[in-house]
């Protein structure tokens, strides 16, 4: 509607009629909230409307009893309609019937014209016989029979929704276009990822003396067993599957957790990856025949010219379901995933498309993430490709998983040797002992220093994660080869791992140097016993009183104190375990002293959470949440570094709170503000 042409049509004045209408009162009698009754007066209506068909054009004109009762004949608005084009606009008008503004507002939504849920509409608006009858003629897809400020508003409504309807029909049409490329799954999909990809298996048997049979879930069978208890690991003797013995009379809230698969099939000009998940459950059916639900919910289109398109299937504006393109999906947190099982029964048949002409990604039993990551990873980083097809598969998951570090590789280099910075008998060495990304780096190391270190020490070093400056705590130089040897001494009489081992000795000879004692000499620096000697220095510690070791804490570590805060937002609930967030220093000390381990008295737990390397949680029971249970050392990113209870163990009692922790990890990431997110998830 043009503008101009509403402004000529003529001006509809308040009638006498209406004017004394407008001015009327009435007394209403209401109920209070005691039930008391009161006389409330108001006036008759709470609008009046003037409504003609000028030129092609229903003009209403709105009218407000306030405006009236100060003898301003003038309408509050102006509301047009093209009733032919599904067209209406609003004209706002001062007391002298200026023009103020124009508005898209529909009718309700004017500023004192508006209906509230418990207005009655036909009675709380005045409109003549002629205007009703105008108003009447609004042409509606649902007539009910509405009538005056109720048909306008109906008519109204009626248009708007379906400007919505093109809208989005405008913008789902490429999105459908998309879709319809997308060909049928192969016909033994879906029985493949009940059989190969699931997580747990089950050997169901009915409870009976002597069972001797029970029915794989695997390969649907009946197989012979013997002494089976419910809830017991096992192996199908026929697929050689492992498996868990059910008692079919506890099957009932029997499920499996959900499990992914992908697969990649021809599209015109490239690809499309597509993702499923399945789960199975077992009540109210036949152990035999499970409930199985597989849902597609995502689909990647990988086209041959670069262009990558990522669909969900998701909730369109909180209408209904169907897939929706997702224009933002670069990061980790979109369509970037964990390990994958790929379909690969069609793959020979994809080979010609350039994004797989060259790919390793059908050489791995379970890809270490998605496939689109998989594929865009792999181009920009060949060492992946050439890790894969000699059976490096473990290294090849490090490059992908750990952030990019443009020093470990010489991405000029076409050999994998010289593309990871050694030569081909450290290679060799490197696949014998399927090193991992820290186990390159120490063949680096070798290589640069020009000698040659136990394969073991290597090997040792690169699975607990130490690089080599991960000895520089001690002062006096000891070789890499003393220091192996060493901590498998004191891992085997500690029964601990490597790593863990070195975590011990680190906050011991930390604790030793505070504490003034000649860590120069080779036997404070490595005692024969380690633990009892880290047991001995925490008692040390202690005897300076826990207020004034807080206090120097404090003083040494101002920072920490006002870290801690913005860590409540951490703390979690859910069943029997509780996450506490300690609020100062002096709550991490009393953990420390009665839990009898190390970490209130070593400061580098201090100097981690101050520059906000790692910080510290106190797992707990929730009956007893302020009773010390274990104290876990986490990184900002939600990875646990380390869990210890009383005297720096880790007991058989904290598996039972391993399933509770995963959850509240995936509460951790969901607390991290998009910052925090990019800073510490890379």
């Amino acid at each position: 509607m043009r503008k101009d042409e509403l402004r000529k049509l003529r001006a509809l004045p308040a009638t006498k009629e209406m004017m004394e209408k407008g001015k009327g009162y009435q007394d209403i009698t209401k109920t209070s909230w005691d039930g008391k009754k009161y006389t409330e007066t108001v006036a008759n209506y709470k609008k009046l409307l003037r409504v003609q068909n000028l030129n092609g054009y229903v003009k209403i004109a709105v009218f407000l009893p306030e405006d009236m009762r100060k003898d301003i004949k003038t309408p509050r608005y102006e509301i047009f309609l093209n009733v032919p084009g599904g067209e209406y606009i609003t004209r706002e008008l001062d007391a002298e019937g200026k023009e103020v503004r124009w508005l898209t507002a529909m009718a309700n939504n004017l500023d004192g014209a508006g209906d509230y849920y418990w207005d009655n509409c036909d009675k709380n608006a005045y409109i003549n016989k002629d205007g009703m009858d105008t108003l009447g003629r609004l042409p509606l897809r649902n007539d009910n029979g509405q009538k005056g400020w109720k048909r306008l508003k109906a008519w109204q409504q009626e248009q708007k929704d379906a400007e919505t309807e093109r809208r989005e029909a405008k913008q789902q049409a490429p999105w459908d276009s998309d879709m319809k490329q997308v060909p049928k799954l192969p016909k033994d999909f879906e029985e493949w990822m009940r059989k190969e990809v699931a997580k747990k298996y089950f050997i169901i048997y009915e409870y009976a003396p002597k069972q001797t049979k029970g029915y794989c879930s695997r390969c649907k069978k009946f197989v012979p067993i013997k002494n089976p208890r419910h809830d017991q690991e096992t192996k199908c003797p026929s697929c050689k599957a492992k498996a868990t013995f059910k008692a079919h009379s506890r099957i009932q809230t029997l499920t499996t957790d959900g499990y992914d698969a992908e697969i990649i099939q021809k599209i015109e000009g490239g690809i499309v990856v597509r993702t499923f998940e399945q789960r199975q459950w077992y009540r109210d059916t036949a152990y035999t025949e499970p409930h199985i639900r597989t849902q597609e919910w995502q689909r990647i289109l990988i086209f041959e010219n670069g262009t990558v398109k990522r669909y969900t299937w998701d909730m369109y504006k909180n209408k209904y379901l169907r897939w929706i393109y997702q224009d933002s999906f670069t990061s980790k947190y979109g369509y970037y995933s964990s390990e994958k099982k790929l379909y690969k029964r069609n793959y020979a048949r994809l080979k010609e498309n350039s994004a797989l002409k060259r790919s390793s990604i059908d050489l791995w039993d379970e890809l270490p993430c998605g496939v689109a990551q998989y594929l865009k990873t792999e181009k920009g980083n060949p060492a992946i490709e050439m890790l894969a097809r000699i059976g490096m598969f473990k290294l090849a998951k490090h490059l992908i998983d750990c952030p990019y570090d443009n020093k470990l590789l010489d991405e000029s280099a076409t050999e994998i040797a010289k593309m990871l910075k050694i030569d081909n008998s450290r290679l060799k060495r490197l696949k014998a002992m399927d090193g991992n990304v820290d186990s390159l780096r120490w063949m680096q190391f070798e290589k640069k220093a020009n000698t040659i270190w136990p394969d073991e020490m290597i090997k040792d070093f690169g699975e607990a994660g130490f690089s080599t400056s991960a000895f520089d705590f001690l002062k006096t130089p000891v070789s890499f080869v003393k220091c192996h040897n060493y901590l498998k001494k004191q891992a085997a009489m500690m029964n601990e791992t490597i790593r863990q081992t070195m975590v011990t000795w680190d906050d011991y000879f930390s604790m030793a140097a505070s504490l003034k004692m000649n860590v120069m000499c080779d036997q404070i620096a490595k005692p024969k016993d380690l633990k009892q000697a880290h047991d001995e220095v925490i008692l040390l510690k202690e005897k300076k009183g826990l207020e004034k070791q807080a206090k120097d804490i404090e003083k040494k570590w101002p920072k920490v104190n006002k870290q801690l805060p913005k860590l409540q937002k951490f703390a979690f609930t859910s069943g029997e375990y509780t996450i506490v967030v300690p609020k100062n220093v002096m709550d991490i000390v009393v953990e420390g002293t009665i839990l009898r381990h190390c970490v209130h008295t070593c400061e580098y737990y201090f100097s981690r959470i101050q520059t906000d390397e790692s910080y510290l949680f106190f797992l707990r029971k929730s009956k007893s949440p302020d009773s010390p249970w274990y104290t876990l050392e986490v990184e900002p990113s939600g990875n646990i570094r380390q869990k210890r209870t009383t005297g720096d163990n880790q007991n058989a009692d904290f598996q039972e709170a391993v399933a509770f922790l995963k959850k509240w990890q995936r509460h951790f990431k969901k607390q991290l503000t998009a910052e925090e997110k990019k800073k510490f998830l890379g």
